[in-house]
């Protein structure tokens, strides 16, 4: 808005420049959330807006109480902001600033849910033996209720209204004059509006370590901004053999710089120790906006590529769910809870109990662990195992960190060379 009002004032075509404005957008978007969030961190944490049961000793020095959550109450507003001042606002642009504000929405009210259940456990009203080692937030039911009726009335509108979106798939590694399989449209906007609730739900769920979620939200926006930028672009497109969609999707480049500088900006206070999570206030609306600016540039399958820590945790979560409820079935609660698929789910906490030293064997029994042994993987010496949980943590993230870098790398090369 402020680089369109910018232009008509003083039409200098720098003010048009995507460079020119993704500069800008990725400092605004860095500087807001460094001004902000150390006095949220203060705040939050006099406040104890956290959903861990953790009592804070009341000593002076470090803080040593639980580490706040809602940390993407200062991300998300500082993305939205950047997008208005420095992108040319339009179907996209517009789109992904509804998306990632209605998930961000959603999630903050999750997010309050959790601190009020804790405030209540905490007063003796309620049962602390329904949680695990945090307070829950709102039902899933709801949360994926109103998750589903936002997506739809976007992308139901994106696509009857704007011509935004074109029911034809893209599969990775295959020429799309070659083979483009067209959809037909009863079937095309769901599995759309599947993809997006879906996704964000697979980021919130890869949130549970320090800074876990945001390198891999980085990789994916560096390829979107990337893709975005390319079908954007007439000269650019034909060179490099990619469909060009349309000039209007260069802003999408935009809104994925700015995600990229709110999470390179949030690791600052995010990395190991923590200093405040970013909450499903945040990763809900990462995860939607993500996944909508796949499917905007057309690269619905090169998702599960890039993003393949985000599938990781959500497929294991939903294995280990059926696994447990069909072993109950078959053999009881007891044998089910003694014999899991995984030692724990998502996948980054079954490497934690993996990488964990005990001199007693483990009471849990993994399926995938004895499997992966059998087939000569999987299996970790006591030598390179660790006792201290903070050891084992830094080890899981940066492994998940590498992999996400090296599944970026691998979804360039097929996009922009195997095609």
């Amino acid at each position: 808005m402020l680089a369109e009002f910018l232009y008509w004032l003083i039409p200098y075509q720098i003010f048009k420049s995507v460079f020119f404005r993704a500069g800008l957008t990725y400092l605004t978007t860095y500087f807001l959330i460094n001004l902000f969030i150390p006095k949220i961190i203060r705040l939050f944490r006099q406040k104890g807006i956290t959903s861990d049961f953790k009592v804070a000793e009341n000593s002076k020095g470090p803080y040593s109480g639980a580490t706040p959550i809602m940390g993407g109450i200062i991300l998300i507003p500082a993305i939205v902001i950047s997008t208005i001042l420095w992108a040319w606002l339009n179907k996209y642009t517009i789109s992904l600033l509804v998306i990632i504000s209605s998930f961000a929405f959603i999630g903050g009210i999750d997010d309050i849910m959790k601190v009020f259940h804790k405030r209540k456990i905490e007063a003796g009203v309620g049962q602390k033996e329904k949680y695990i080692d945090k307070a829950d937030g709102i039902s899933g039911k709801i949360r994926l209720l109103f998750e589903f009726s936002i997506t739809s009335i976007v992308i139901i509108g994106i696509y009857y209204f704007s011509n935004g979106l074109e029911n034809y798939l893209v599969i990775p590694g295959i020429p799309i004059a070659n083979w483009h399989p067209e959809i037909p449209v009863m079937l095309f906007v769901p599995f759309i509006i599947l993809v997006i609730v879906v996704g964000a739900n697979a980021v919130n769920l890869t949130d549970g370590l320090d800074s876990l979620a945001a390198v891999p939200i980085i990789t994916c926006s560096v390829f979107i901004a990337s893709a975005a930028y390319i079908a954007g672009d007439p000269e650019w497109s034909e060179r490099l053999r990619i469909s060009f969609i349309t000039s209007d999707i260069k802003e999408v480049t935009i809104f994925a710089i700015a995600i990229i500088a709110a999470c390179i900006a949030f690791l600052k206070f995010n990395s190991p120790p923590a200093s405040i999570y970013m909450g499903d206030i945040g990763s809900l609306g990462f995860g939607a906006s993500i996944c909508t600016m796949f499917i905007f540039v057309r690269s619905e399958f090169y998702l599960p590529i890039v993003g393949w820590v985000f599938v990781l945790a959500a497929v294991s979560s939903i294995i280990q769910r059926i696994w447990f409820k069909v072993a109950m079935w078959k053999k009881g609660r007891n044998w089910a809870e003694k014999n899991r698929f995984f030692y724990k789910a998502p996948y980054h906490h079954h490497l934690q109990e993996m990488m964990e030293y005990r001199e007693e064997k483990p009471d849990i029994r993994s399926i995938w662990h004895e499997c992966m042994i059998k087939i000569g993987m999987g299996h970790i010496s006591d030598e390179n195992k660790y006792k201290q949980r903070d050891h084992i943590n830094n080890k899981v993230i940066w492994t998940h960190h590498l992999r996400a870098v090296s599944l970026l790398v691998i979804a360039m090369v097929i996009y922009f060379k195997l095609r």
